[in-house]
């Protein structure tokens, strides 16, 4: 029998599998899935949903790199995470890791099972509470935002509740049981090989990041608008800028095409240099200081804004 030498003790595999699935039960922590309708019924309560179709499909569109979900700290949101598969997914049997990047040790197991075959309600684990996760909480309200950003407009919420059920030590051998069993129903076409091609691409990531980290840091202070956009068609942002700016006169509206821009990658930040000198007729009309506030995530929230929302279908018409 194999023998390994683990922190100096000389265990077989049966013993190290052993100790590794008693730290499992040691470390984990389990919550309830609940989709709840984001409307109140007369009675002033939220029905619940069962439309977890939704999520599948939320699920295997981040899967298949379509539309991916976004994991942030709930209390720092400048603090992003990557998930990794491990495996497939099998009709919402899904086993994956959540961490940083710039710390490959800081990571957590999520176990996802909407078709449970022995609890027989939808439930999710996590495993490993390292740096960034030793309040399961934290990592729970991440996950629930990630999904909830993806359920937008479809009527219905993820909602996280801590569960400790009676047979608490049942879930790992549930998710094999459900996994094999929704295996057995799967299309062939829907089943996508994680693993090698997501680990080579982690690691071609990971080699550029350092190659950029190792180039010196040039600071832009051109005062040229086109410098800071990232789009292939600049002249086609400008013009998007002279018509969306047409007409306001406020802070947060002659701010907002900049944010818009910014938020959705088409643009780096650009400096209020830069938008003096191609919007000349602007001087007077906001400051630096204001403009810098109203381009800044940090800073200030569009999330209510409606004409930020419409500048979206504007943006599509116009391009």
């Amino acid at each position: 029998m194999e023998k390994r030498t683990i922190s100096g003790n000389l265990l077989s595999r049966g013993q190290e599998t052993s100790a590794h699935r008693s730290q499992c039960f040691r470390k984990s922590k389990l919550y309830k899935m609940r989709l709840i309708h984001t409307h109140r019924t007369i009675f002033g309560d939220y029905p619940r949903s069962d439309q977890w179709e939704l999520l599948l499909k939320a699920m295997k569109d981040d899967l298949h790199k379509r539309k991916l979900l976004k994991f942030r700290h709930p209390q720092d949101k400048e603090k992003v995470f990557q998930r990794h598969y491990i495996g497939n997914q099998a009709n919402g049997v899904v086993l994956m890791t959540i961490g940083q990047e710039k710390k490959p040790t800081d990571f957590s197991f999520v176990w996802i099972v909407l078709k449970s075959a022995y609890y027989g309600e939808p439930y999710l684990v996590f495993v490993k509470f390292t740096q960034s996760f030793r309040n399961p909480d934290n990592l729970a309200k991440m996950v629930e935002c990630a999904f909830n950003w993806e359920l937008q407009g479809k009527g219905v919420e993820l909602v996280l509740e801590p569960w400790t059920p009676k047979e608490n030590t049942m879930w790992a051998f549930d998710f094999n049981m459900s996994f094999i069993k929704e295996m057995k129903t799967m299309d062939p076409n829907d089943l996508v090989l994680v693993g090698y091609e997501d680990v080579l691409e982690d690691y071609q990531m990971r080699l550029a990041r350092k190659e950029e980290i190792r180039k010196p840091k040039v600071i832009k202070k051109s005062d040229d608008i086109v410098t800071y956009i990232l789009a292939d068609n600049k002249e086609a942002i400008v013009q998007f800028l002279h018509r969306a700016l047409m007409s306001q006169k406020t802070a947060k509206g002659i701010a907002r095409p900049f944010r818009f821009l910014f938020d959705h990658q088409l643009t780096e930040h650009i400096p209020f240099k830069a938008v003096m000198k191609e919007f000349p007729e602007l001087k007077g009309l906001i400051k630096e200081r204001s403009y810098n506030d109203w381009t800044n995530p940090n800073s200030t929230s569009y999330d209510n804004d409606p004409q930020y929302k419409k500048m979206k279908d504007t943006f599509k018409l116009f391009s």
